[in-house]
């Protein structure tokens, strides 16, 4: 009798031990689907600033690097990496659903291979192939959209969930924002 209640504690232990390890894994979905979502907003604020005092002046911010950076700051608070920027050439990732505004679900081909790597697209005026090297001169941008994106292949740390989702599942945050401007 009293091996075989060992033998049962001992399996026992062991599943308690996979279902917390899930649930570790379950709340750092959680936790990193908040933290891309607070970058693409960040992004997207920096994106679509005005300074109305000086109309003459356009948004200084309204170019890739300067969106990555803000993008960046809250990934880097978060204990994400950096973001790669998925620009140019493909600067809003294809829908797999076909909607125009770029929004998710995307294709399997848009998720990086390497695991929890943040890749950044900015979609400019819902333009596939517009890409902002520079802050505008002008405000020609003026309420158009611009739409952060970030996409990312979360890896479980646990083989609990591997098991039952696969290796990594992914994540996705996108927020859509108007160019301010006069």
């Amino acid at each position: 009798m009293r091996g075989q209640s060992s033998v049962e504690f001992g399996v026992s232990a062991i599943v308690l031990l996979l279902l917390v390890f899930g649930l570790i894994d379950l709340g750092r979905v959680f936790y990193f689907d908040v933290a891309l979502t607070g970058a693409t907003r960040e992004g997207a604020r920096q994106a679509s600033w005005f300074d109305p005092t000086n109309s003459s002046n356009p948004n200084p911010n309204l170019y890739d690097s300067a969106i990555q950076n803000a993008v960046d700051s809250i990934l880097k608070h978060s204990g994400l990496p950096t973001s790669t920027l998925g620009n140019p050439g493909t600067s809003c990732p294809s829908p797999a659903d076909g909607n125009t505004a770029y929004n998710p679900p995307y294709s399997d081909s848009t998720y990086p291979s390497d695991v929890n790597q943040p890749v950044l697209y900015i979609c400019y005026s819902n333009s596939p192939g517009l890409d902002l090297t520079s802050a505008p001169t002008d405000n020609s941008l003026k309420g158009t959209d611009v739409n952060v994106i970030l996409v990312m292949n979360f890896g479980f740390v646990s083989g609990f969930l591997q098991g039952v989702l696969g290796n990594s599942v992914h994540i996705v945050a996108n927020t859509h924002m108007a160019v301010g401007g006069y």
